[in-house]
């Protein structure tokens, strides 16, 4: 939930002109990336920096934007994504701001299935993957401040059955809801965004920028889009490849219809969806 609308909300009970605090309040966008993977012995990349800081620096130039972090590489931690109870720091990283990106690895190589984690290029600060599973569940988002989440990350996504390109690549082990469609995981979240299957690195490079772009209307028509929209249009102009497949799940709710969501300041917002009575919806298309 956006800190503008809140301290608006306060001011208008209590009666007191707030106005002074509104920059201090203004939504905040935070993204991390990893290219390193050396020490956990994954193929290192070339481009998430790019694509990430791209992404951060269009949202963040806006003047009711603030941005918050940008962090990459033995800097991006697993702990910043992962719940308060189980020892992370989400709540001081994540949800403290309204917008996220992470640009870096799946899940491979972690033992965990596909799509069911995202990885970190060091085996510290808790450890190097972040997982959600039935047994495991690390992330808690959206019940400080997170609306939007984004992976740049293959396989995020995938669905129960979905094949492989890579051979020796880990089969999906977890069906969606029992990965990401939870309440568990998305406690007050709109939307996970990414890819139901592989992308590729150098693909990447200019993804952050031109989804941005798409969401602030600096692209094309000038028109501001949704944020669905905006992913939709970024993946196919990026990835190019009919085998990659971008995705995205979104939660609702009575009174909370996410469909329509633009990020602040650029149209509609829903409420926060209640994660006592949610519902998801999720969609895939080829990037070509």
């Amino acid at each position: 939930m956006y800190k503008r609308q809140k301290i608006y909300r306060l001011g208008q009970i209590i009666g007191l002109t707030l106005i002074c605090l509104f920059s201090a309040c203004d939504p905040e966008v935070g993204v991390e990336w990893v290219n390193n993977y050396t020490d956990v012995g994954k193929s290192n990349l070339s481009y998430m920096d790019d694509c990430a800081e791209g992404f951060y620096n269009v949202i963040s130039a806006h003047p009711d934007w603030e941005g918050e972090f940008n962090v990459g590489n033995a800097n991006a931690w697993e702990k910043h994504f992962k719940k308060s109870s189980l020892g992370g720091l989400d709540e001081s990283w994540v949800d403290e701001v309204d917008l996220v990106m992470f640009a870096g690895h799946g899940s491979a190589k972690t033992g965990t299935g596909r799509g069911s984690a995202f990885t970190f290029g060091k085996n510290a600060n808790d450890d190097w993957f972040l997982v959600s599973t039935p047994s495991v569940r690390e992330p808690k988002w959206g019940d400080d401040d997170l609306e939007w989440i984004i992976f740049n990350s293959c396989s995020i996504l995938c669905r129960e059955g979905d094949s492989s390109p890579h051979p020796g690549e880990e089969p999906v082990l977890y069906n969606i809801c029992e990965r990401w469609a939870n309440s568990d995981v998305m406690h007050g979240l709109h939307y996970i965004l990414g890819f139901r299957t592989t992308t590729w690195d150098h693909t990447s490079r200019d993804r952050g920028r031109i989804f941005a772009e798409y969401l602030m209307g600096l692209r094309g028509s000038g028109t501001k889009h949704t944020i669905r929209c905006a992913w939709y249009f970024a993946t196919k102009e990026t990835d190019m490849d009919a085998d990659n497949l971008g995705a995205y799940l979104r939660a609702y709710s009575d009174g909370a219809n996410t469909l329509n969501d633009h990020i602040w300041e650029c149209g509609n917002v829903s409420d926060d969806p209640d994660p006592d009575e949610q519902c998801y919806a999720y969609c895939s298309w080829p990037c070509l």
